[in-house]
């Protein structure tokens, strides 16, 4: 049975020492790596199989590679590009896709006349990759700098050329690591290995699934003095001693304010 396959279109539009860039222009690199770069956004992150019924054919004008595919693999690139053609935002789209979008990208800003095309059946679907284009990865916006006190227990810390914590979380139990100086590591008293402690520190949030990143140390948080039972009892003494002559407390309190 034949299978029915979908055209889509993809175009690289250049000028080589004043020459417009054809298939009868293009040199041999130049064109296998479109071709490459066009297989893996086609594929994204299915495998080999996808394309094994596709064909593709070069037409004139540009280096224009027209693809024909399945369906739901037509459909996939479609849905995909006419996303980001809508959000410009390279973190709605299969990753692998991104990536080849970003080279293109990339390449077209180094290079002052080239451009990238893709066109399909549906209008809504063909997308221009210019001078002009700003796509990124908007997730990236996502981060926000914040200070934070972290509780937990150190498991690690130190480092020669990079000085840092590892810092096990009490809120998470995942473990953090956690840049430092030499000067704050060295300027602690107490070796604070397998201790816990709480830190101080600034970094970087996910708005949405509160991760931090890049941490770095602003300093140790002091830990409250530990009371043993002996301490409390000397405290205790020193009160019965001070309250030896008083008989009743809640007699003394009221003769203070005038109530007797």
């Amino acid at each position: 049975m034949e299978i029915s396959l979908k055209s889509l279109a993809f175009s690289l539009d250049d000028t080589v020492k004043g020459t417009p860039l054809t298939p009868a222009t293009v040199d041999i690199p130049t064109f296998f790596k479109f071709l490459e770069e066009v297989q893996k956004l086609l594929k994204g992150q299915g495998d080999e199989n996808v394309l094994v019924d596709s064909r593709f054919q070069l037409e004139a004008g540009s280096v224009k590679i027209v693809a024909f595919v399945t369906a739901s693999l037509a459909l996939s690139v479609t849905n995909d590009i006419e996303r980001l053609r809508t959000t410009g935002d390279l973190d709605t789209i299969d990753p692998v896709r991104a990536k080849v979008v970003e080279i293109w990208q990339n390449k077209v800003k180094r290079t002052l006349n080239r451009s990238y095309a893709f066109a399909a059946d549906t209008p809504k679907a063909s997308f221009r990759i210019t001078q002009n284009s700003t796509l990124q990865h908007k997730a990236a916006n996502y981060w926000v700098s914040v200070e934070k006190y972290l509780s937990g227990k150190i498991v690690d810390l130190g480092g020669k050329t990079f000085p840092n914590i590892h810092l096990v979380s009490d809120s998470t139990d995942d473990t953090l690591t956690i840049g430092a100086t030499e000067a704050q590591l060295a300027g602690e008293k107490e070796n604070q290995i397998y201790k816990e402690v709480t830190l101080h520190v600034q970094a970087e949030q996910h708005l949405g699934t509160k991760q931090l990143r890049n941490i770095q140390l602003l300093a140790f948080v002091p830990q409250a003095a530990t009371v043993t039972p002996d301490t409390l009892e000397k405290l205790w003494q020193k009160g019965r001693e001070a309250w030896r002559d008083i008989g009743s407390a809640s007699a003394w309190v009221d003769s203070l304010r005038g109530n007797v």
